[in-house]
C-alpha cells in the first residue's frame, strides 16, 4: 500500500462518520419537530393530524393520549400537545372530549364563556367557538336521556375561529361514524361572528337589532347599556347587555341580560329534552313548548322558535340598588314581542 492511500482512507472514513450523524441528526429533528413519521390522523381517529396543526401556533410535534371511541361514548377524549426543542417553536396543548349536558348549556351555563362572543355555525353541524373553547352537538342518535356534544378546548387563544371549527367538526363527525349514530360533514357551515369585538351602545327601539326592542324602564335611569353578540335574525344568534356602571370586574363580564334566539332544529331538539318541559303559553299567549320560566319554543310558518332570557350578575345586583327594576318575566316578555317579528315568526304554524 502507497503513502497517498494511506492518508486517503482516513479521510474517506471521517466523511462517512460525518454522513452518519448528519442522518441521525436530522432524523431526530424530523422526529422531535415535525409530523412526517405520524399517521394522518390521532387518538385512534378521532383528530385530523393536519386539522390540529392548523389551530396549534408555530411549527413542532404533535404528541397524542387517547385511544379513541371509549364503549361508554362519554369517555371518549383526545388530548394533542405540539412541541419542538427547536427556538421560536409551537406550543400549546388541544383536547377534545364528548359530553352530556342540557341542551341550552352553551347559554345557560355561566361555565361557558358569554354566548355573544361566539362565532355560530348551523346547518348540517351545529356549534360554535369562542376564544379558546368550542362545541359541536352530536346527532340525535348520538343521545341518550341528554344531547351529547363535542367539547373542544385549546391553552392557546384561537386565531382562526374557522380552523378550529374544521377541527372540532371533523373530529365529532369521526366520533358519530365510529359510533354509528349519525352522519356529519368535514367541514361547518358560514361561521356568524358578533358583530363587534367590544360592546357598543344600544339603539333605542332597536336594542340588539331586533325590531322596536327596548330597554326604556328597564335598567337605572342614566345609565348607559351596552350590547354584543351577532348579527339578528341568524338560525344561531345571542346578544348580551351591559350596564356601562362601576360593577366589580367579574359582575360586569357576567353582563345584565342574556338574549338567545335559535331556528337550529337540532339545537332545538335538545333543548327540548330538559326536564319539565311542557305544552304551555308564550307570553302574547300563543301555544307554545315551555322549557323554563324565561325559554319557550314557538311554532312559527317558518319552522320552530326558541326564545330565551337569562339575568346575569349585573341585574342582580343592580336591582338590589334599584328595587323598582322589573322582575326577570317583563324582559322575557319585551324580547319575545320583538324577537317573533325580526325572526318572522309574527304567526303560529297552523
Amino acid at each position: 500500500m502507497s503513502t497517498a492511500e494511506g492518508r486517503t482512507r482516513p479521510a474517506w472514513r471521517v466523511w462517512a462518520v460525518v454522513a452518519v450523524l448528519v442522518l441521525v441528526v436530522g432524523g431526530l429533528h424530523v422526529y422531535r419537530n415535525t409530523n412526517v413519521l405520524t399517521g394522518d390522523r390521532l387518538c385512534g381517529g378521532l383528530v385530523s393530524t393536519a386539522k390540529a396543526n392548523a389551530v396549534l401556533p408555530g411549527s413542532g410535534r404533535l404528541d397524542a393520549e387517547g385511544d379513541g371511541l371509549a364503549d361508554n361514548l362519554r369517555d371518549t377524549a383526545c388530548e394533542v400537545e405540539k412541541s419542538s426543542v427547536a427556538l421560536g417553536s409551537g406550543k400549546g396543548i388541544l383536547s377534545v372530549r364528548v359530553v352530556e349536558d342540557r341542551g341550552d348549556f352553551a347559554f345557560a351555563d355561566h361555565g361557558w364563556p358569554d354566548p355573544s362572543e361566539a362565532s355560530f355555525f348551523s346547518g348540517p353541524v351545529t356549534g360554535g367557538v369562542y376564544k379558546y373553547e368550542g362545541w359541536v352537538l352530536l346527532p340525535e342518535k348520538c343521545w341518550t336521556t341528554k344531547p351529547v356534544y363535542l367539547r373542544g378546548h385549546s391553552s392557546e387563544p384561537i386565531s382562526d375561529t374557522v380552523a378550529f371549527a374544521a377541527l372540532i367538526t371533523d373530529a365529532a363527525r369521526a366520533v358519530a361514524a365510529r359510533a354509528a349514530c349519525g352522519d356529519l360533514p368535514e367541514e361547518p357551515g358560514t361561521l356568524l361572528p358578533p358583530r363587534s369585538e367590544a360592546a357598543r351602545p344600544v339603539s333605542e327601539k332597536r336594542v340588539c337589532g331586533l325590531d322596536g326592542f327596548s330597554v326604556r324602564g328597564q335598567v337605572p335611569v342614566d345609565t348607559e347599556v351596552l350590547e354584543a353578540g351577532q348579527t339578528a335574525p341568524a338560525d344561531l344568534w345571542s346578544c348580551t347587555l351591559f350596564l356601562d356602571d362601576d360593577s366589580r370586574d367579574i359582575v360586569r363580564e357576567d353582563g345584565f341580560m342574556t338574549y338567545t334566539a335559535s331556528r337550529d332544529p337540532l339545537l332545538i331538539a335538545a333543548v327540548k329534552k330538559a326536564p319539565g318541559t311542557s305544552k304551555g303559553e308564550a307570553p302574547d299567549g300563543r301555544e307554545a313548548d315551555v322549557v323554563d320560566p324565561q325559554g319557550i319554543v314557538l311554532p312559527c310558518a317558518q319552522g320552530d322558535l326558541y326564545l330565551a332570557a337569562e339575568s346575569g350578575l349585573q341585574y342582580l345586583e343592580a336591582r338590589k340598588r334599584h328595587p323598582d327594576l322589573p322582575r326577570r318575566d317583563a324582559y322575557f316578555e319585551s324580547f319575545v314581542k320583538s324577537a317573533t317579528e325580526t325572526f318572522d315568526c309574527g304567526t303560529a304554524a297552523r
